[in-house]
């Protein structure tokens, strides 16, 4: 193992609130450097002696100014070094406000750490009621997507921004919050929500430090459907010896209609929620087939395909007398024809790679056609004794069961299914993301129980959120039996690494637990098996104790982790010899030593009926580790190369 890597490695298990033993005046082990100053101001601390506090850190930032994590004392020690939050803190509690805020303002940009970012919060709220600020509940306006403008996507953006002189603290979106910790006047937020198909409204909640919350509904509307095609009849005509099919029958769509095309003449429709047509047109030979092509405002499209001679006998059918009931109980009218429904796909459908599939299809009464339900979700699909209907429905990966209902004005319904799987590519599933293992917390704290609970909550939250490939804890446990190890040997740097590497595990989590008498303080710190380098350090902080807040501190602890390791993709701009140049860098938040796969999109799959797309598959030509990360590039080592296939620039790359 490198030196360095060590000693980076070391670091991560002296989180937990380990103190260098030193006496409390100048002589003994005290030998006056700043770790001494800065440890006993922490020991003043926990007794309250703030005047002792503020002399030793003033004393330890004359000597070592900035807050860091990581910082060296001697030999192989180091220690997390915050100086002016703890001044910060001591300050705060003696009341002196402006100066606590300078101090955590200055520990915020020397090195950002979540304990800071909450005492900051609570000093600069009492800043504002020292100066007697009159609060104002926070302005909030939603700017994106526009207010009235449809969408067709199967998840939206919200974008906006709240604003408040009480500092906006808190954002959440239809009860998610939006995670960010430092309240600020002003604050832009975005968040992707999922939407449905009609009205979908948004509920934007934004709060200040003072509790002041300000409300915003923000209406979506969804239109993944193309215009319903509804025929009311059709029959044959004799115009001097020539024959015409005239088709009668009208297009609507709510969100409004863009143009129309049948045979090969096109109707520019400019907008129309619904538009009408009779048209005679020229048939040419027996067995013809008219396609009636509508577009949407949103380019959804649907097409109707009349096939003549069938659908002008169909259409010809006598429907069945109606029964009228007359004084004589028990005699109904009634009409027992049930709709037919005919989907463009059906049987044994190829597997699908793409989120969506378009259910396309059409349904025929003997009289009418009221309405289309497309798993249980009424379509607008017009009325007509002949609909065509086309609808967009999500696809969660594996199998799919979608189920088409059509009912005539009578209450008859006919039902078809059609079951599509969903394969995600390869290289994008869960499976072939970052593993990590997340070791058990280390804790001195007196309820360990706190912890127990903190790191079950913690996988939870990494599993719910699948961006990390999470090896289960029973197989740590049998690695540890294996080898013939405890859960304490675990902070043993050599051990803990061994134990990765066993497990198949790109990266460990290593996580301390630092309780005092009032608050809890979580770091996590995600550790490369490979080198031993620390990658990133996350951690949470609160002064609530209580076993409620457990999973909301947990779910924050790992969405920061998760963000500070996006999916990433890019392409390859060249190859050398064992290695790659992506078209990635240092703004997209690559780690150095992170893994990627290299890959190339494989062949389209296309539906053997309708030719339609069914998306492609992946061809994975190899992995690599990020060696070398530029503003506007990157450079990557070639590890494996499962492929025979060269890679070639303009191949396509994803981080793990």
């Amino acid at each position: 193992m490198k030196p360095i890597a060590t000693l980076l490695l070391l670091l991560s298990f002296l989180a937990a609130p380990l103190r260098l033993e030193c006496s409390a005046d100048e002589s003994g082990t005290f030998r006056g450097k700043w770790w001494n100053y800065y440890d006993r101001a922490l020991g003043s601390a926990e007794a309250s002696e703030w005047e002792k506090v503020v002399a030793d850190l003033t004393r330890a930032v004359s000597m070592r100014e900035k807050d860091q994590r990581m910082a060296r004392t001697y030999g192989m020690h180091f220690i997390d070094y915050f100086p002016h939050r703890e001044l910060g803190i001591a300050y705060l509690t003696r009341g002196e406000i402006d100066e606590a805020v300078s101090e955590l303002e200055r520990s915020v940009r020397d090195e950002e750490s979540a304990k800071a970012v909450f005492y900051l919060n609570r000093a600069r709220k009492a800043q504002l009621q020292k100066k007697g600020t009159q609060v104002r509940p926070p302005v909030l306006t939603v700017d994106s997507p526009a207010q009235g403008r449809p969408v067709k996507a199967l998840s939206v953006r919200i974008k906006g921004r709240a604003a408040g002189d009480g500092l906006v603290s808190k954002i959440s979106v239809n009860g998610e919050q939006y995670r960010f910790e430092l309240a600020g006047r002003d604050v832009t937020f975005e968040k992707e929500v999922q939407v449905f198909d009609g009205e979908n409204r948004i509920t934007v909640v934004c709060e200040d430090l003072f509790g002041n919350k300000t409300s915003a509904e923000h209406v979506v509307t969804v239109d993944r459907e193309g215009p319903g095609v509804a025929i009311s009849d059709i029959k044959l005509e004799d115009r001097a010896g020539e024959k015409f099919v005239r088709i009668t029958g009208t297009v609507s769509d709510a969100t409004g209609i863009k143009s129309v095309v049948v045979g090969d003449e096109k109707f520019e429709v400019k907008g129309s929620v619904a538009y009408d047509f009779d048209l005679a047109i020229s048939r040419k030979k027996a067995g013809e087939r008219i396609s009636i092509k509508a577009v949407d405002v949103l380019e959804n499209d649907n097409e109707a395909v009349i096939e003549v001679e069938r659908d002008i006998a169909a259409f010809s059918r006598r429907p069945e007398p109606v029964l009228l009931a007359f004084n004589a109980p028990g005699i109904l009218g009634f009409d027992k024809e049930l709709p037919v429904i005919k989907l463009k796909e059906s049987g044994d459908l190829p597997s699908v790679f793409v989120d969506r599939y378009f259910v396309e299809g059409e349904a025929f009464d003997n009289k009418k056609v009221e309405k289309v339900l497309v798993n249980g979700m009424e379509i607008s699909s017009g009325k007509g004794k002949k609909v065509f209907f086309s609808k967009v429905v999500k696809l969660n990966a594996g199998s799919n069961k979608i189920i088409v209902e059509a009912v005539d004005g009578s209450g008859n319904k006919a039902v078809s299914e059609l079951t599509v799987k969903r394969e995600i590519p390869s290289v994008m599933q869960v499976g072939s993301r970052m593993n990590i293992t997340v070791l058990p917390f280390e804790s001195r704290q007196k309820n360990p129980g706190y912890s127990d609970l903190a790191y079950d909550h913690l996988i939870g939250s990494f599993v719910d959120q699948k961006r990390f490939s999470i090896i289960e804890r029973a197989k740590l446990e049998q690695v540890l039996q294996e080898q013939k190890l405890t859960r304490a040997k675990l902070t043993d740097p050599e051990h803990s690494i061994r134990v990765g590497k066993l497990m198949a595990a790109s990266a460990i989590v290593a996580t301390s637990v630092k309780e005092d008498a009032k608050s809890i303080e979580i770091i996590s710190r995600v550790i490369n098996t490979e080198t031993s380098e620390v990658m990133d350090v996350k951690d949470v902080f609160t002064e609530d104790k209580g076993m409620g807040t457990v999973k909301e501190l947990m779910d924050g602890l790992a969405a920061k982790i998760a963000n500070a390791f996006p999916l990433t993709e890019g392409m390859v701009i060249k190859k050398d010899a064992g290695m790659v140049y992506t078209d990635i860098g240092s703004k997209a938040k690559l780690h150095k030593a992170a893994a990627i796969i290299i890959y190339r999109k494989g062949k389209e799959v296309k539906h053997p009926v309708t030719g339609k797309s069914l998306g492609f598959d992946s061809i994975k030509l190899g992995e690599g580790r990020l060696e070398e990360i530029q503003e506007d590039f990157s450079k990557a080592k070639i590890l494996e190369k499962p492929s025979p296939l060269e890679i070639r620039e303009k191949d396509l790359i994803v981080t793990k």
